[in-house]
């Protein structure tokens, strides 16, 4: 899924005041021990990684903070608990969300502008995209959390048997395209999120996508755009993904060149008896690639839990 602009919800001035968020002038803060519970949709390799995280902190912070893992399923899954469980009034103390999961419930969102002033936090440091998402609703609502790049996974074996360059334009992707399907009989591309990939096609044309009063992309750059879609599938140069979610399990059989693809799917990729090559997006006049990935948001409503959620946030 694509970072998205959503509606700004402001919340009122006075339930930012009733948050009692703290600010970290105060260098003798003290955080009493506590549970903080922590709803997620990770799996695989990524969850192994978040509970080896998790682990750690809970092992080497100061403040005897133990954090707990919930695992819900899939991105859906959790979704519709979050939603569930905000009318409930029976949100977890930190969760994982697109920002478009929140619109019914930004009110249970803790702002987060004070604790990221922490002299501990690079809160400036994060790149303009992520922070423009983490301030949409008029507050610091979040901090970046799973965040990845969509690149150009390829069979670098059988590129480099057929005798095929990394594409790095348009132009260059669809010859390509033809002398993979003439030699091989296979595409040279899928596309795990087709919605994103337009997306960051009009962009590398110099075309807008979607504003909140419609599509921006009815004029010749847009049409230019979509033809070079449509003629990579029509020639037969891509294909879509079919029973499989993700091409991960296309190209690790071999039955695909490459694909666009979250950088984050390499973990799923079985590269055995060839090598996989990474490379940039093949782009036209600029270069452009969609970003994807949650953020974290706190929902605790006690003061204590909001400062130990911050510590392991950080």
């Amino acid at each position: 899924m694509k970072l998205r602009k959503v509606s700004a919800v402001l919340m009122s001035m006075s339930m930012v005041g009733a948050m009692a968020v703290p600010t970290f002038a105060d260098e003798a803060k003290t955080i009493e021990p506590c549970e903080i519970t922590f709803w997620h949709a990770m799996n695989g390799k990524q969850e192994e990684s978040l509970t080896a995280l998790t682990d750690k902190f809970n092992e080497e912070n100061e403040y005897g903070i133990t954090v707990t893992l919930v695992n819900q399923g899939n991105y859906s899954d959790l979704s519709t608990k979050l939603t569930a469980n905000a009318a409930a009034d029976t949100l977890p103390d930190l969760s994982q969300c697109y920002n478009n999961w929140v619109t019914a419930y930004t009110d249970k969102i803790v702002p987060l502008d004070d604790f990221v002033t922490d002299e501990d936090f690079d809160y400036d440091d994060l790149i303009d995209s992520y922070k423009d998402e983490c301030e949409v609703y008029g507050f610091v609502a979040c901090v970046p959390f799973n965040k990845s790049t969509y690149v150009y996974f390829y069979n670098k074996t059988l590129f480099d048997e057929v005798g095929i360059d990394v594409p790095t334009t348009w132009d260059e992707l669809t010859e390509a395209g033809k002398k993979l399907k003439e030699a091989k009989d296979i595409e040279i591309l899928g596309v795990d999120d087709l919605s994103g990939f337009l997306e960051a096609s009009l962009h590398q044309n110099d075309c807008e996508y979607v504003s909140e009063d419609g599509a921006l992309f009815d004029n010749e750059a847009g049409l230019e755009t979509v033809s070079y879609i449509m003629n990579l599938y029509n020639s037969g140069y891509a294909r879509l993904v079919g029973e499989d979610s993700y091409f991960s399990n296309v190209i690790s059989n071999q039955m695909i060149g490459g694909y666009i693809g979250s950088c984050t799917g390499v973990s799923y990729i079985t590269a055995d008896g060839w090598e996989l090559g990474v490379a940039p997006v093949p782009g036209n006049k600029e270069k452009a690639a969609n970003q994807a990935g949650t953020n974290i948001y706190m929902f605790s409503t006690d003061e204590n839990k909001q400062n130990a959620a911050w510590e392991y946030m950080k």
